[in-house]
């Protein structure tokens, strides 16, 4: 808001001294315009100031991303393009969300009525289970950006360290689950960005011994790792580890997860209602998402990236911009260092699930998904 009467102040201040000068008032439809440019201007100013993190390619990942995993199939098109408008710049997607082709539409609409370019876009996806053979990478990838809608991408990651027989989209028992090595994988992955299909390559949801075994097959750095990393499962190893070895970080479940549909697996209570992040909300005027977000990109070992993911356009525009009103002292950073619980127990993403070894094969997938 600030920044909207700033903008509008320095034009009408300028206008106004044009029409004073020919003894006019300015009209109230010239005003309307004024306060509809600044609004442009300011938009382009959050999507300008927004920070970025760096890769090691030398592009610019924004700090701050739409999320859309869980998004209400028909909501999520009108969603994104809420956020488009409101400056987001960086959009997180996978094959597996299903809703490629809906967010993909958002952004060509934005692209062609001119509040956006391709340029000045961040597209990530996400490479499914079932793709993971060598001879399947370049077909999962493509898949993604017909129904995206895009020539090339900013970052393509490899969803999960875990196999899927081929056309398996969810493993309910062991016998879809396959081994093929991730070195492999990883190598069909580079040949995406040989081929100019793909400018950065990554992966999500691993595990340090699982990066060491991309890491000594890679003759392309691993860009970026994104995983489950909250004050409840702060992940401190893993993200030290990725700061030591170049690897950019994008948390995913910033917020806790409330709304996710594993969610009633979940040993601790939603992440939002804890005392001690309300007490820090409290005291910055602000909300607990906007604490949390905040504290993601924060940080002390290295700030993340994070990818809040909303379809109400309040919502869509706090989380973009209220983490930035907030800059958190060493007695917060200390509380919430405090939070940090053993093993799964402050898991919320995946807490049960078989494919991962947190549970037991049964036939179906109701014992892990609500």
């Amino acid at each position: 808001n600030f920044l909207f009467f700033a903008v509008e102040s320095v034009i009408s201040a300028q206008l106004r001294s044009v029409y004073s000068s020919t003894n006019c008032n300015m009209p109230k439809t010239f005003r309307s315009c004024v306060q509809w440019f600044a609004s442009m201007c300011m938009l382009s100013a959050r999507a300008l100031v927004t920070p970025t993190i760096t890769l090691p390619s030398g592009d610019q990942m924004p700090q701050i991303g739409f999320g859309t995993w869980l998004a209400p199939r028909g909501r999520i098109y009108e969603s994104t393009k809420v956020a488009l408008d409101l400056g987001y710049r960086h959009i997180d997607e996978a094959w597996c969300y299903q809703n490629e082709a809906e967010v993909g539409k958002a952004c060509a609409e934005k692209i062609r009525d001119g509040t956006i370019t391709r340029d000045a876009l961040w597209m990530t996806t996400k490479l499914w289970n079932n793709f993971h053979r060598p001879e399947l990478v370049r077909e999962g990838c493509l898949d993604s950006m017909t129904k995206l809608g895009v020539d090339y991408l900013d970052l393509f990651l490899i969803h999960f360290p875990v196999s899927f027989v081929p056309g398996c989209t969810e493993a309910s028992s062991a016998d879809q689950v396959e081994n093929v090595l991730l070195a492999d994988t990883w190598k069909a992955m580079e040949s995406l960005v040989q081929e100019g299909l793909v400018r950065n390559i990554g992966v999500s949801n691993f595990e340090i011994p699982e990066l060491e075994e991309v890491k000594a097959a890679a003759t392309m750095p691993i860009s970026c790792n994104q995983f489950e990393t909250h004050p409840y499962y702060q992940r401190n190893d893993l993200l030290a580890y990725c700061k030591e070895n170049g690897i950019a970080v994008t948390a995913h479940t910033s917020m806790g997860g409330a709304a996710n549909i594993m969610a009633k697996f979940a040993a601790s209570p939603p992440l939002k209602e804890d005392e001690a992040v309300l007490r820090v909300a409290e005291k910055h005027g602000t909300t607990p998402h906007a604490v949390l977000l905040a504290w993601g990109m924060q940080r002390p070992v290295m700030g993340t990236a994070v990818i809040p993911k909303s379809v109400t356009p309040d919502r869509i525009r706090a989380n973009l911009n209220d983490p930035f009103s907030i800059t958190l002292d060493h007695d917060d950073l200390q509380l919430f260092a405090m939070l940090d619980k053993p093993g799964l127990e402050g898991c919320f993403c995946h807490p049960k699930t078989p494919w991962l070894g947190r549970s037991e094969f049964t036939g179906s997938t109701e014992h892990y998904y609500a």
